[in-house]
């Protein structure tokens, strides 16, 4: 019936330009991924103005479009804002990581719920890393290592790891050779503090991307060097 409205907890994924003043927002929400039209969003005295951002969780009421994937909104209310994330720039390009697999990946139905469990739970970790202010390179790159192992997870792609050595990874039998302690940081990337070892533990889940996730490694080369560099101002200790 026109005129019906619907109503979701949704994450902020991308938000696009669609004309001067309105935006097309793409929200994850528990049911699955959703891209709501927003007119006149950057007009001065819009109502929606600050209302929504990236990484932000909102409650939204919106009109199901019938015909489009692409619906109008009628109301957004910033739930959790995550303004830690837009003070450090690792957290920040984790945000960007994890929201952009998510916009990728992340399936309609009732499959959606724990993706929008895990993205929730990996935005509010990295904005509690940062308000701790003790965060290392290593607890950074462990955080991009658990989320995407995660999301191989939730894609029913989790490689299998033998704790002595060796990853299954590509196709068929072949296997990607790893050290027992790399084989350790995939199986618990919290635990490990040494640097070298998550990184060589993040490189080896990149082939395995390559090989079995499609377009899933746009930027994971920049983001990882980012990360893995002590952020200007703070000493290594």
């Amino acid at each position: 019936m026109a005129g019906e409205t619907a109503k979701a907890l949704a994450i902020c994924l991308r938000v696009t330009p669609w004309s001067r003043t309105s935006h097309i927002v793409s929200w994850l929400t528990r049911e699955g991924r959703l891209d709501t039209a927003i007119k006149g969003a950057a007009r001065p005295k819009s109502f929606f103005l600050g209302q929504y951002d990236l990484a932000y969780t909102c409650e939204i009421v919106y009109y199901p479009h019938s015909r489009s994937e692409l619906h109008a909104i009628r109301e957004c209310v910033p739930v959790e804002m995550r303004e830690e994330l837009r003070t450090s720039l690792p957290a920040l390009a984790l945000s960007d990581r994890f929201r952009g697999l998510c916009h990728m990946l992340s399936p309609n139905g009732n499959d959606a719920a724990i993706w929008f469990s895990s993205l929730e739970t990996a935005l509010d970790s990295l904005c509690y890393k940062v308000r701790q202010g003790t965060a290392s390179p290593c607890d950074w790159v462990a955080e991009l290592l658990s989320f995407e192992l995660k999301t191989l997870k939730m894609l029913g792609q989790m490689p299998e790891i033998e704790r002595n050595g060796g990853l299954f990874a590509l196709a068929g039998e072949r296997k990607i050779p790893v050290s027992p302690e790399v084989a350790h940081a995939l199986t618990a990337p919290f635990d490990e503090k040494n640097l070298p070892t998550l990184l060589d533990a993040a490189r080896v889940i990149g082939v395995y991307y390559a090989f079995h996730v499609e377009n899933a490694l746009d930027g994971r080369r920049q983001i990882l060097q980012m990360i893995s560099q002590p952020e200007k101002g703070k000493k290594e200790g």
